[in-house]
């Protein structure tokens, strides 16, 4: 898929079940979003805001998330 959604304002999204394999989402606002199931393997996550996100089941295998905000991982996949 590899979109580029650097810097982009998705405070409050619905994403959950989204594709964003190999997404760039460098500096992303994703505060409240909603991420369940969302497959972000080898998404770039580099210093987005992930407050109040909801990752339950989110992949975030091989994912980057250097400098991330907020991030509540605890149900997150990390493999």
């Amino acid at each position: 898929v590899w979109t580029n959604l650097s810097g982009a304002d998705l405070s409050g999204a619905d994403l959950s079940g989204a594709d964003l394999l190999g997404a760039n989402l460098t500096g992303a606002n994703l505060t409240g979003a909603n991420l369940t199931g969302a497959n972000l393997t080898g998404a770039n996550l580099t210093e987005a805001n992930l407050t109040e996100a909801n990752l339950t089941r989110a992949n975030l295998t091989r994912a980057s998330l250097t400098g991330v905000v907020g991030a509540d991982l605890t149900n997150a996949i990390l493999e």
